[in-house]
Protein backbone atom coordinates (compact mmCIF):
# COMPACT_ATOMS: atom_id res chain seq x y z
CA UNK A 1 0.00 0.00 0.00
CA UNK A 2 1.04 3.45 -0.54
CA UNK A 3 3.04 4.72 1.73
CA UNK A 4 0.91 7.89 2.60
CA UNK A 5 -2.35 6.12 2.91
CA UNK A 6 -0.93 3.79 5.59
CA UNK A 7 -0.15 6.90 7.24
CA UNK A 8 -3.12 8.36 7.07
CA UNK A 9 -4.65 4.98 8.05
CA UNK A 10 -2.50 5.70 11.37
CA UNK A 11 -3.83 8.71 11.74
CA UNK A 12 -7.39 7.95 11.84
CA UNK A 13 -7.16 5.21 14.01
CA UNK A 14 -5.34 6.90 16.76
CA UNK A 15 -6.98 10.47 16.36
CA UNK A 16 -10.73 8.53 16.08
CA UNK A 17 -10.27 7.17 20.02
CA UNK A 18 -10.78 10.71 20.89
CA UNK A 19 -14.35 11.41 19.37
CA UNK A 20 -17.37 10.69 20.17
CA UNK A 21 -19.61 8.92 17.58
CA UNK A 22 -21.12 11.30 15.24
CA UNK A 23 -17.78 13.27 15.41
CA UNK A 24 -16.01 9.79 14.69
CA UNK A 25 -18.41 9.81 11.54
CA UNK A 26 -18.02 12.90 10.41
CA UNK A 27 -14.15 12.09 10.51
CA UNK A 28 -14.24 8.70 8.73
CA UNK A 29 -16.10 10.02 5.93
CA UNK A 30 -14.01 12.52 5.31
CA UNK A 31 -10.83 10.58 5.25
CA UNK A 32 -12.82 8.26 2.89
CA UNK A 33 -13.34 11.11 0.54
CA UNK A 34 -9.95 11.77 0.59
CA UNK A 35 -8.86 8.28 0.25
CA UNK A 36 -10.53 8.60 -2.83
CA UNK A 37 -9.41 11.77 -4.14
CA UNK A 38 -5.50 10.74 -3.54
CA UNK A 39 -6.22 7.51 -5.42
CA UNK A 40 -7.52 9.42 -8.14
CA UNK A 41 -4.53 11.76 -8.27
CA UNK A 42 -6.75 14.84 -7.40
CA UNK A 43 -5.07 15.69 -4.07
CA UNK A 44 -1.06 16.22 -2.91
CA UNK A 45 -0.17 14.65 0.28
CA UNK A 46 0.97 17.94 2.08
CA UNK A 47 -2.10 19.70 1.08
CA UNK A 48 -4.22 16.82 2.34
CA UNK A 49 -2.96 16.40 5.79
CA UNK A 50 -2.89 19.70 6.05
CA UNK A 51 -6.79 19.98 5.37
CA UNK A 52 -7.20 16.90 7.44
CA UNK A 53 -5.53 17.88 11.06
CA UNK A 54 -7.61 21.46 10.35
CA UNK A 55 -10.52 19.21 9.79
CA UNK A 56 -10.31 17.24 12.92
CA UNK A 57 -10.35 20.57 14.75
CA UNK A 58 -13.69 21.61 13.37
CA UNK A 59 -15.45 18.67 14.04
CA UNK A 60 -13.89 18.32 17.58
CA UNK A 61 -16.06 21.86 17.67
CA UNK A 62 -18.68 20.13 16.43
CA UNK A 63 -19.08 22.01 13.22
CA UNK A 64 -20.04 20.06 10.05
CA UNK A 65 -17.39 20.01 7.42
CA UNK A 66 -16.92 18.72 3.68
CA UNK A 67 -13.40 18.56 1.97
CA UNK A 68 -13.14 19.48 -1.66
CA UNK A 69 -16.53 20.62 -1.77
CA UNK A 70 -18.17 22.44 -5.22
CA UNK A 71 -19.06 25.72 -4.67
CA UNK A 72 -20.50 27.82 -7.57
CA UNK A 73 -18.00 26.18 -9.86
CA UNK A 74 -15.11 26.09 -7.51
CA UNK A 75 -13.57 23.70 -5.24
CA UNK A 76 -12.86 24.79 -2.01
CA UNK A 77 -10.59 22.85 0.34
CA UNK A 78 -13.04 23.20 3.20
CA UNK A 79 -16.83 23.95 3.50
CA UNK A 80 -17.91 24.54 7.08
CA UNK A 81 -21.47 24.99 8.61
CA UNK A 82 -22.08 26.22 12.35
CA UNK A 83 -24.39 28.26 13.56
CA UNK A 84 -26.35 29.21 10.44
CA UNK A 85 -23.15 30.01 9.22
CA UNK A 86 -20.95 29.03 6.00
CA UNK A 87 -17.01 29.49 6.12
CA UNK A 88 -14.87 28.69 3.50
CA UNK A 89 -11.48 27.80 4.17
CA UNK A 90 -8.72 27.35 1.61
CA UNK A 91 -5.42 25.98 2.59
CA UNK A 92 -2.06 27.79 1.50
CA UNK A 93 1.35 25.57 1.55
CA UNK A 94 3.42 28.41 0.91
CA UNK A 95 4.15 26.32 -2.85
CA UNK A 96 6.05 28.53 -5.41
CA UNK A 97 5.88 26.87 -9.00
CA UNK A 98 9.65 27.12 -10.36
CA UNK A 99 8.45 29.99 -13.43
CA UNK A 100 8.06 32.45 -10.70
CA UNK A 101 11.45 31.85 -8.72
CA UNK A 102 12.72 35.08 -9.71
CA UNK A 103 9.54 36.73 -8.21
CA UNK A 104 8.12 34.21 -5.72
CA UNK A 105 6.91 36.77 -2.93
CA UNK A 106 5.03 38.90 -5.66
CA UNK A 107 3.64 35.46 -6.69
CA UNK A 108 2.20 34.45 -3.51
CA UNK A 109 0.94 38.10 -2.97
CA UNK A 110 -1.18 37.56 -6.38
CA UNK A 111 -2.18 33.95 -5.61
CA UNK A 112 -3.54 35.19 -2.17
CA UNK A 113 -5.30 37.99 -2.84
CA UNK A 114 -7.25 35.88 -5.82
CA UNK A 115 -8.08 33.56 -3.61
CA UNK A 116 -9.75 35.95 -1.59
CA UNK A 117 -11.22 37.75 -3.97
CA UNK A 118 -12.81 34.71 -5.83
CA UNK A 119 -14.12 32.70 -3.06
CA UNK A 120 -14.86 34.53 -0.38
CA UNK A 121 -18.09 35.79 -1.87
CA UNK A 122 -19.68 32.63 -1.15
CA UNK A 123 -19.96 32.42 2.01
CA UNK A 124 -20.63 34.20 5.20
CA UNK A 125 -16.63 33.85 6.50
CA UNK A 126 -13.77 32.89 4.60
CA UNK A 127 -10.55 31.90 5.73
CA UNK A 128 -6.93 30.68 4.76
CA UNK A 129 -5.04 28.00 6.26
CA UNK A 130 -1.34 28.03 6.20
CA UNK A 131 1.54 25.78 7.75
CA UNK A 132 4.10 27.61 10.65
CA UNK A 133 6.80 28.74 8.27
CA UNK A 134 4.53 30.35 5.72
CA UNK A 135 3.89 34.06 5.64
CA UNK A 136 1.02 35.35 4.03
CA UNK A 137 1.37 38.48 1.35
CA UNK A 138 -2.07 40.08 2.25
CA UNK A 139 -2.15 43.99 2.11
CA UNK A 140 -4.04 45.64 5.33
CA UNK A 141 -5.85 47.38 2.67
CA UNK A 142 -8.61 43.87 3.23
CA UNK A 143 -8.81 44.36 7.07
CA UNK A 144 -11.05 47.34 5.84
CA UNK A 145 -14.49 47.85 5.25
CA UNK A 146 -14.97 47.81 1.47
CA UNK A 147 -16.34 51.87 1.62
CA UNK A 148 -13.07 52.47 3.38
CA UNK A 149 -11.08 50.50 0.35
CA UNK A 150 -8.89 53.11 -1.53
CA UNK A 151 -9.79 52.47 -5.23
CA UNK A 152 -6.14 53.83 -6.13
CA UNK A 153 -5.02 51.14 -3.81
CA UNK A 154 -7.40 48.98 -5.60
CA UNK A 155 -5.96 49.53 -8.82
CA UNK A 156 -2.75 49.11 -7.41
CA UNK A 157 -3.53 45.29 -6.35
CA UNK A 158 -5.49 44.65 -9.51
CA UNK A 159 -2.09 45.83 -11.97
CA UNK A 160 -0.38 43.11 -10.09
CA UNK A 161 -2.97 40.76 -10.20
CA UNK A 162 -3.22 41.36 -13.78
CA UNK A 163 0.01 39.64 -14.74
CA UNK A 164 -0.82 36.81 -13.09
CA UNK A 165 -4.49 35.73 -13.62
CA UNK A 166 -6.29 36.83 -17.24
CA UNK A 167 -8.15 34.59 -17.56
CA UNK A 168 -10.51 35.74 -16.16
CA UNK A 169 -9.26 38.71 -14.90
CA UNK A 170 -9.79 39.99 -11.18
CA UNK A 171 -12.43 43.12 -11.17
CA UNK A 172 -11.69 45.92 -9.26
CA UNK A 173 -15.76 45.36 -7.80
CA UNK A 174 -14.13 41.76 -6.85
CA UNK A 175 -11.26 43.50 -4.59
CA UNK A 176 -13.65 46.49 -3.28
CA UNK A 177 -16.22 43.32 -1.89
CA UNK A 178 -13.83 40.75 -0.99
CA UNK A 179 -12.94 39.80 2.54
CA UNK A 180 -10.76 37.77 4.84
CA UNK A 181 -11.70 36.80 8.29
CA UNK A 182 -9.33 34.42 10.17
CA UNK A 183 -6.23 32.65 9.40
CA UNK A 184 -5.99 29.24 10.50
CA UNK A 185 -2.20 28.20 11.46
CA UNK A 186 -2.03 24.52 11.10
CA UNK A 187 0.84 22.67 12.71
CA UNK A 188 0.41 19.42 11.49
CA UNK A 189 3.18 17.33 13.60
CA UNK A 190 1.46 18.39 16.47
CA UNK A 191 -2.34 18.22 15.40
CA UNK A 192 -3.05 21.17 16.26
CA UNK A 193 -4.37 24.70 14.99
CA UNK A 194 -4.33 27.89 15.64
CA UNK A 195 -6.88 30.50 14.87
CA UNK A 196 -6.25 33.90 14.55
CA UNK A 197 -8.62 37.08 13.51
CA UNK A 198 -7.29 38.79 10.34
CA UNK A 199 -6.42 41.94 11.85
CA UNK A 200 -4.44 40.10 14.83
CA UNK A 201 -2.64 38.17 12.09
CA UNK A 202 -1.55 41.20 10.46
CA UNK A 203 -0.29 43.13 13.42
CA UNK A 204 2.06 40.03 13.85
CA UNK A 205 3.65 39.65 10.86
CA UNK A 206 3.82 43.45 10.68
CA UNK A 207 5.71 43.22 14.25
CA UNK A 208 8.38 40.55 12.58
CA UNK A 209 9.05 42.13 9.29
CA UNK A 210 9.91 44.80 11.38
CA UNK A 211 12.35 43.27 12.74
CA UNK A 212 13.66 41.05 9.89
CA UNK A 213 13.82 44.04 7.33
Amino acid sequence: MNKFLIELEDFYQRESKNLDDKQKKLFKDLVERVIDLYLRQLLKSNHTMMEIVLALNLIKENKEVEIEKEVNNLVVDLFVHYKNKKEVIEVETGFVPPEYSTDPVTYRYAREISKIARYSKYADIFSLAIPPFHLLQIPEVFAFQSNERSEENLKDIKEILDKYYKAPPITLEELKNAKINYIYIIYVDKVSVKKLEFKEYLNFIKELREKLF
